[in-house]
């Protein structure tokens, strides 16, 4: 067989996150199995195949938005058909050359839609001052929201079949009329080979003084459904009521993001500047190090602001399960699906600082305990979660169509 695959979202120099290695896990798995030919704006961090660049526009002054949708046609006009079973593209609000190129070379069109844009601009827009807020409201509503429904309808109309990273998702798209036998409900995954708990990362211990303590771990994008700033929040409570683990351990917080301003707020209300360290944004091939050295790894999703039910499949935890370490999560969504409570994780109740607070003390007291879940969850993720497998369930989904 012999596919497409297209990324042609405006997102540049991303180095890190989960969107990051969503791509490179997909891209490297599809090439195991077919003839895989890439196209992108941009180079793929941890992408191992060649990739085929065609470059962006970028028209000065005009908004990404913009300059996307005419990408589009760029990306139409160059492409030529070269034989393909079928079209992979990861969807984005303006992205909308795969579903087109796919009716035109009469071949099926695969959308990974792991997110609806249309609710991401009502709901984790985080505009500060009141100019920003006012024309971005009016660009919103009149132009963006608009615009990338149309987009998003055509994606969806023209799929053979959509590739949904959890059921909330799968649950929205019947909600607008996609029919539920061409979704496919697969969740993100990890490459166990790069992800694993034989990492030596003796020179991190040392660059951060981490030798001889207990040492607990996040790393994201620090984004408005992370809760990184609750991870510290329930750190410094925990600090506060058990003083005597000032000298046994740290909190590492590995990435960058927007919610990093109330991060260092907590840090500062706590007085905990020396036991928190925050590595800033780190090279995606780094991130197994730094996880190495922990030994408790937190997940702290918070619930939807409008209160719908969480639709994301945190590529992280799957990290966490391949390092084979203890982990934290929040009980919410897909999460108690992957993780089971007592077994591979202790869950808790979503943005409940002292139910995170005391599942930090019981890992930190019990070895035993950290060493077991690690366990289990290796064994979980090796099973069900690796790219691989992820890939070979779209590929089954798509011949039985």
């Amino acid at each position: 067989m012999k596919a497409l695959y297209l990324r042609t979202q405006y997102w540049f120099n991303l180095k890190a996150g989960g969107s990051v290695t969503h791509t490179a896990g997909i891209i490297n798995s599809l090439s195991k199995y077919i003839n895989l030919d890439v196209i992108s704006n941009e180079v793929l961090p941890e992408v191992k195949i060649p990739i085929n660049i065609i470059k962006p526009i970028k028209i000065p002054f005009f908004p990404n938005s913009i300059n996307e949708i005419l990408y589009n046609f760029k990306v139409i006009k160059l492409l030529k058909n070269k034989n393909y079973n079928f079209i992979y593209q990861r969807y984005h609000g303006y992205s909308f050359c795969g579903a087109y190129l796919s009716k035109k070379w009469k071949i099926p069109f695969i959308l990974e839609f792991n997110s609806s844009d249309i609710w991401k601009l009502k709901h984790w827009k985080n505009r500060k001052n009141t100019f920003k807020k006012t024309f971005g409201f009016v660009y919103d509503y009149l132009f963006q929201i608009p615009t990338i429904s149309k987009i998003e309808n055509y994606n969806l109309k023209s799929a053979d079949l959509i590739v949904v990273i959890s059921k909330p998702l799968k649950d929205y798209l019947i909600s607008v009329g996609v029919p539920g036998n061409k979704i496919l409900v697969n969740p993100n995954g990890v490459d166990v080979n790069k992800y694993n708990p034989n990492i030596n990362a003796s020179d991190i211990k040392e660059k951060y003084n981490l030798k001889n303590k207990v040492v607990l771990g996040f790393i994201g994008t620090f984004g408005p459904w992370h809760g990184a700033e609750n991870i510290v929040k329930a750190y410094g409570e925990l600090l506060k009521l058990y003083p005597e683990y000032k000298n046994t351990t740290q909190l590492l917080m590995i990435g960058n993001g927007p919610r990093m301003s109330e991060v260092k707020e907590y840090i500062k209300k706590y007085k905990i500047k020396d036991k928190v360290i925050l590595t800033g944004l780190i090279p995606q091939e780094e991130a197994p190090k730094y996880l190495s050295v922990c030994d408790i790894l937190i997940n702290a999703t918070v619930p939807n602001p409008d209160g719908s039910e969480f639709f994301g499949s945190p590529t992280k935890i799957f990290e966490y399960m391949a390092m084979g370490k203890a982990i934290i999560s929040s009980n919410i969504g897909q999460l108690s699906e992957i993780l089971e409570d007592k077994k591979t994780a202790i869950l808790v109740k979503p943005a409940d600082i002292k139910e995170l607070m005391n599942a930090m003390k019981i890992l930190i007291e019990n070895e035993k305990l950290r060493k077991k879940f690690g366990i289990n969850a290796r064994k979980i993720v090796e099973e069900k979660y690796t790219w691989d497998k992820h890939v070979e369930r779209i590929l089954e989904k798509l011949k039985n169509l």
